[in-house]
C-alpha cells in the first residue's frame, strides 16, 4: 500500500465525498488539494474542514486538507513524499501538469482517477471574516482530527500570522494521564508539520505557554482567537486582561466539539474526540519496544512491575498470575526478612533503635515507617541495608520458578524504579494512579491520617518517573473491566512477542 497520497479535487464542495472514496488506499498521509478558481472559497472550505476531519475520525489515515487552491504555475510543496496521486475525472486534461507541479514526489509515483459525482454537493455558506493576526491555544497532544479542525479554522481566518500556544509545565498536570503527554518539543514539531502543509504562506509562531494568556494579553497586534466550546471562558479571561492593558478585545470564533464515534470507545472515556481518550487507549499497549537484556538469562522472561504505594500494582500482579505468570513479590520478601532471628533484625535494631523490635523479636513496620517516611536520609539508610538482601533473594526465587517450568515471572516491587531493579528484568511495566487517589486509598487501607499518607506517597518516585522507563503502563483508576482490558492487551502482546522471539 502506498504511504502518502495527494488527491486533486476540481470542486471544493466535493472534497468530502471524494476523500471517502480514496482514503482506504493510503497508509499514512493523504493530502487534499483543490483546483477551483471560482470566487470566494472560504465559506466552502470552512464547511469542508468540518466535513473532512469529522469523517476521518474512524480512519487511520492522516488527512490534510490544503487551504490554498491551486494557483497558475504553482509548485505544490508537501512535508511528506508523495507516491500516489488521485485526481477527479473532471481534471483528466490537467493531470500531467498537476503531477509535474508536485515537488516532493516519489520516482514511479502512480496516478489514479476518481469518478466525480454527477451532482455537486450543496453546502450552506457561512461568511468567513479574516484577520492579519490570529491566535489559538491547546495541549495538542498526539495531534488528532479535533485539533486539525481547530488549527485549520485558525489558518483559514489568518491572512498573515498565526500564533499557537502549546500548554506546558503546570498547565498539563490537571489532564487525565498527563504523564503520558508527549514532550512539548514533539507537540510543537507536529503542529508546524501540519500547518506548513495546509498553508505554507503564513507566518507561524508555535511556542510553549505556562498560562492561558500567552502573548495575547499584551500584544496589540492580535485580532482574533479561536477556541473550542469548552475553552470559551479562557477567551473571556484573555479579553478581560486586554481591557486592563488598554487593548481592544479579541474577536472570538468558537469551534464545536467533534464527537468520538470510535466503536470501541468505553464508558470511562469522553464522548468528544480528545487526547485524553487517546492516552487512555495507550494503557496496556507497548509505549517502548523492549530491548534484549544480555545481562540475564533469556528464560524465564522477567517482567518488572513497578508502582507507587497504594497504586494497585498487587492487584495487577494477581491478574497477571491468573494469566499464567509466576509472581515474586519483593515487598513480601522484605517483610519476611524482618522475621525474628534473621541477621537483618539485628542490623536494623542497631541502626534505628531497639524500640522498633517487638516483644516477639519482629521488626515493627509501623514504628519503622514513622521514622523513615518523615526523613529522606533515614529512608535512604534503610534502603541501603534492605535492598541488597531483597534482590538477592528475588533472583534466587526467579531462577527456581524458571526451573519449575514457568515461562514468565513478574517481579513486583514498590522500589523497582528507585532501586533500578528493572536492569534485572526483560521489560518494565508500571502502574500509576493520581497522587490524591493514592493518598485516599492509603488512608483507608492503613488507617493513616491524610498527612501521614501524603508523606508516604511523596517520598515515592513520581508517576512521571514510573513511566519514564516503562515499556507498558497500567492505571487501575477506573472500572474493574477497564483495568482487565489493559491486562488483556499487555498479555496478548507479550505472548506474541515471546512467540516471535522463539521463532527467530
Amino acid at each position: 500500500m502506498p504511504n502518502n497520497g495527494l488527491l486533486f479535487v476540481a470542486n471544493a464542495a466535493k472534497a468530502h465525498s471524494l476523500f471517502t472514496k480514496v482514503n482506504q488506499f493510503v497508509k499514512n498521509v493523504l493530502y487534499i488539494k483543490i483546483n477551483n478558481s471560482c470566487g470566494n472559497l472560504l465559506p466552502i472550505l470552512n464547511k469542508q474542514i468540518v466535513n473532512v476531519y469529522n469523517n476521518a475520525i474512524l480512519q487511520n489515515t492522516d488527512v490534510r486538507l490544503m487551504l490554498k487552491p491551486i494557483q497558475p504555475a504553482e509548485i505544490i510543496k508537501t512535508n511528506h513524499m508523495i507516491d500516489l496521486i488521485f485526481y477527479e475525472s473532471d481534471l483528466a486534461k490537467q493531470v500531467e501538469d498537476l503531477k509535474q507541479s508536485v515537488n516532493n514526489i516519489e520516482t514511479g509515483c502512480k496516478v489514479q482517477v476518481v469518478d466525480s459525482q454527477k451532482d455537486e454537493e450543496t453546502i450552506e455558506a457561512e461568511k468567513v471574516k479574516t484577520y492579519e493576526y490570529v491566535a489559538v491555544g491547546g495541549t495538542f497532544d498526539r495531534l488528532h482530527n479535533g485539533h486539525k479542525i481547530l488549527l485549520s479554522q485558525a489558518a483559514l481566518r489568518s491572512t498573515k500570522h498565526l500564533t499557537v500556544g502549546v500548554t506546558d509545565v503546570n498547565m498539563i498536570q490537571s489532564k487525565v494521564l498527563w504523564e503520558l503527554i508527549e514532550p512539548v518539543e514533539k507537540r510543537i514539531k507536529g503542529i508546524l508539520d501540519f500547518l506548513t502543509d495546509i498553508n505554507p504562506d503564513l507566518e507561524y509562531n508555535v511556542e510553549p505557554i505556562q498560562d492561558l494568556y500567552g502573548p495575547t494579553k499584551s500584544d496589540p497586534r492580535y485580532e482574533l482567537i479561536i477556541v473550542s466550546e469548552e475553552t470559551k471562558r479562557g477567551a473571556i479571561k484573555i479579553n478581560e486582561e486586554r481591557e486592563k492593558n488598554g487593548l481592544r478585545p479579541l474577536d472570538v470564533y468558537v469551534i464545536g466539539l467533534a464527537a468520538d464515534v470510535t466503536p470501541q470507545r468505553s464508558a470511562e472515556e469522553e464522548s468528544k474526540i480528545s487526547s485524553s481518550n487517546q492516552r487512555m487507549r495507550l494503557l496496556g499497549t507497548v509505549l517502548r519496544e523492549p530491548v534484549p537484556n544480555p545481562n540475564i538469562p533469556r528464560r524465564p522472561y522477567v517482567i518488572g512491575l513497578a508502582g507507587g504505594i497504594a497504586s494497585g500494582k498487587s492487584n495487577i500482579a494477581e491478574k497477571l498470575k491468573s494469566k499464567g505468570a509466576a509472581i515474586v513479590n519483593c515487598d513480601i520478601i522484605a517483610h519476611e526478612l524482618y522475621k525474628p532471628g534473621l541477621p537483618l533484625n539485628q542490623t536494623l535494631s542497631e541502626v534505628f533503635g531497639g524500640h522498633i523490635i517487638t516483644d516477639n523479636g519482629e521488626v515493627d513496620r509501623r514504628k519503622l515507617g514513622q521514622i523513615v517516611f518523615s526523613d529522606k536520609d533515614q529512608l535512604e539508610k534503610l534502603n541501603q541495608i534492605v535492598w541488597p538482601a531483597v534482590i538477592e533473594e528475588a533472583q534466587r526465587r526467579i531462577k527456581a520458578l524458571g526451573e519449575e517450568g514457568y515461562k514468565v515471572v513478574v517481579m513486583e516491587a514498590a522500589v523497582m524504579v528507585r532501586a533500578k531493579w528493572y536492569k534485572y528484568c526483560h521489560q518494565l511495566w508500571s502502574v500509576i494512579i493520581p497522587p490524591n487517589e493514592a493518598v485516599k486509598r492509603l488512608q483507608e487501607r492503613n488507617n493513616l491520617s491524610e498527612d501521614e499518607a501524603r508523606k508516604r506517597v511523596e517520598v515515592q518516585p513520581s508517576n512521571l518517573e514510573q513511566v519514564a522507563a516503562a515499556n507498558i503502563v497500567f492505571s487501575p483508576y477506573w472500572s474493574y473491566e477497564y483495568t482487565q482490558s489493559q491486562i488483556d492487551k499487555a498479555w496478548d502482546h507479550l505472548q506474541q512477542y515471546l512467540y516471535n522471539d522463539t521463532s527467530k
